[in-house]
């Protein structure tokens, strides 16, 4: 059966494998395709985690040309506590200690809710998005 595994940055490969296949397996497949360690990747169906331990045939949605989105973990560029030393920088000069407490807890609850609702698509026109620009700004 062929599937298809297409990953954030716009690579796309196609795989001929069988049945009884583990994703597990398969992630060394991906591994040798784009040179993400299997212990970074996230196969996900439908904007589901594929489960290591199960077979390809587990999931009867994944028939011949299905397509399968890769998802790299990466390490966190920005740690929470850095990001929170930022914004209370910056709240602090317009608000007392207590309030700009306030106003850190509320815009993290905001900034974890926002990012919740964010789907895989979201995420690939925002990195494009960025990575477009990235690139024009080094043509120039």
């Amino acid at each position: 059966m062929k599937i298809n595994i297409k990953i954030l940055n716009g690579q796309e490969s196609s795989f001929d494998v069988p049945n009884e296949m583990t994703v597990a397996e398969l992630k060394n497949h991906v591994f040798e395709a784009f040179k993400v360690p299997v212990k970074d990747q996230r196969l996900l169906l439908t904007g589901r985690p594929l489960c290591d331990e199960k077979s390809l045939v587990d999931y009867p949605q994944i028939k011949d040309g299905t397509r399968l989105n890769l998802v790299v973990k990466q390490q966190t560029l920005i740690k929470t506590d850095d990001l929170e030393e930022m914004i209370t920088k910056h709240v602090q000069e317009h608000y007392s200690t207590e309030d700009t407490v306030k106003v850190l807890k509320e815009f993290m609850k905001e900034f974890d809710r926002s990012l919740t609702q964010f789907s895989l698509d979201d995420y690939e026109r925002m990195a494009e998005s960025l990575l477009t620009n990235d690139e024009q700004q080094k043509n120039q």
